[in-house]
């Protein structure tokens, strides 16, 4: 068995964290921008992204 480096839910947590966001704040709802889902998500293309070179 190969171990991880990173646990398969993490791209999906941290796309559930972007979109659990954007659903609340007023802000991003309004179409401004929003330093937080900025952050947020940068931080899910960061997460994502070795997965998805892996995959191609």
């Amino acid at each position: 068995m190969i171990a991880q480096t990173e646990p398969v839910a993490a791209p999906d947590a941290a796309y559930r964290a972007l979109i659990g966001h954007t659903y609340n704040c007023a802000t991003c709802r309004a179409g401004a921008s929003c330093p937080t889902a900025v952050q947020l998500d940068r931080a899910w293309r960061a997460v994502r992204g070795p997965m998805r070179k892996a995959s191609r």
